[in-house]
């Protein structure tokens, strides 16, 4: 399977191509006649299909990108994001006589007598790269990550190109001034993911600084790591599919070990992995996680780590004013907006975040009601979409809760959610009635 990766010229090309397209599909949509509702719908279904296609093939940012919208399905038209989530599976991956030239090219001949086989057959395949099993000279089981030709080239004219279909097409209610803090907080990741030896860097970091019980890591083969190649020793487990049918008490502790590992990233380490993809974790019957894919890992600074659980606290205590400062001082209030403005569903989401989330000692994931009553308080909350502005510093981060939310919901965990967060600072429970005035 051939794909478009090297040079930026025809990538370029091609996601212009899909822009012109929707452009094209949105005039003729706008024609009178016919079912107004199902030819929309139809409409998205189709400029989705485009998308998903066009991004899948060019793989690197561009499927990133679409991969990130997915996770934004509450925001999208539904049509729209159930094509964009077909860029969460694994693809199809590229022949090895592709891949080799890269061991060729890296490799030294001292390098290359360490390793005594490589199965040319991918174990898995995603945006950047592809891995493979191997073995070393010692008979070590090991796994080698290789980045697809061409996609480190093509990162920023990639984010360039469709940060302006995002401005013309209007897609997300932010100004440009956002939407520009936005794509380049989105360009820096992209760049860091398509970097192994950033991506090696990463993983040295979170094994010094976020082990933790029940967190397993690779352990990288320094030796054999090169631009675009990183060797790590084999770390098996089954999938979050397998995981799912364990007993009750054994997924309850996987959880429990996804959730400390979270927090501890966040406001311990300040380093967060924020590829959440199911496919980046696997999970043993002793109670274990390994983490996998490190290529994606967002770095905080303390006064972010520590303004975040200032602006929860002020949620917990209803103090909606302090909460709004807060948010504002992270970038994520339009300005001239006020709390008063916002006060009711500042209220309904700390009610129906934290307050279930700290009602009992146990939350249990499984609860589909949770994700319901929020999805739709922000459904009918939209109309307040441009009076707040995304803050690019939490951007990742909150990939990575969303993908911890939806690990969790999928094992159905028990997880004493409180206990968690309040070893971080962070109290939880229903908002306190008494302190709910605008200028509390």
């Amino acid at each position: 399977m051939a794909i478009k990766t090297r040079g930026t010229g025809g990538r370029s090309t091609r996601i212009l191509g899909a822009g012109l397209r929707t452009l094209g599909r949105s005039m003729l949509n706008r024609l009178p006649g016919g079912d107004r509702v199902q030819r929309t719908a139809q409409y998205w279904a189709d400029v989705g299909e485009d998308w998903a296609r066009t991004l899948a093939e060019l793989r690197g940012a561009a499927m990133k990108m679409g991969q990130l919208a997915s996770q934004y399905a509450d925001v999208l038209p539904p049509a729209l994001a159930e094509q964009l989530r077909k860029l969460q599976r694994s693809v199809e991956p590229l022949p090895f006589s592709e891949m080799q030239p890269l061991l060729d090219n890296q490799w030294t001949p001292a390098q290359k007598k360490r390793v005594r086989s490589v199965e040319p057959i991918a174990i898995a395949a995603a945006s950047i790269g592809q891995v493979h099993r191997a073995v070393l000279s010692n008979g070590a089981p090991v796994v080698i990550k290789l980045r697809y030709p061409g996609v480190d080239e093509a990162v920023d004219s990639d984010v360039e190109q469709l940060r302006r279909i995002i401005g013309l097409s209007k897609l997300l209610p932010v100004d440009g001034e956002a939407i520009d803090l936005l794509m380049n907080e989105v360009r820096d990741r992209f760049r860091e993911e398509t970097d192994y030896r950033a991506e090696l860097a990463h993983l040295k970091y979170l094994r010094k600084h976020a082990k933790l019980p029940g967190i397993i890591y690779p352990k990288p083969v320094e030796a054999l790591c090169a631009d675009g190649i990183l060797v790590l020793s084999e770390e098996p487990g089954a999938t979050l599919e397998e995981a799912k049918t364990w007993p009750q008490p054994l997924r309850d502790a996987l959880g429990l070990a996804l959730c400390r590992w979270v927090t501890h990233e966040m406001f311990v380490a300040l380093a967060v992995h924020a590829d959440p993809h199911p496919g980046n974790f696997a999970f043993r019957e002793s109670g274990d996680v390994v983490i996998y894919d490190f290529g994606c890992v967002k770095r905080l600074t303390a006064p972010v780590a520590e303004r975040v659980v200032l602006l929860l606290n002020a949620a917990r205590e209803a103090r909606w004013q302090d909460l709004h400062e807060h948010l504002s001082a992270l970038g994520g209030i339009s300005e001239g907006v006020t709390a008063a403005q916002l006060m009711t569903f500042y209220e309904e989401l700390a009610r129906l975040i934290l307050g279930r989330l700290g009602e009992a000692e146990y939350f249990d994931f499984g609860d589909t009601r949770f994700i319901e009553d929020i999805r739709g308080a922000i459904k009918r909350n939209l109309g307040l979409s441009f009076k707040f502005r995304p803050v690019s510093d939490l951007l990742f981060v909150l990939r990575a809760l969303s993908g911890l939310y939806w690990t969790l919901r999928a094992l159905g965990a028990r997880v004493p959610v409180t206990a968690v967060l309040t070893a971080h600072g962070v109290t939880l429970g229903s908002p306190r009635e008494a302190c709910a005035s605008p200028a509390s």
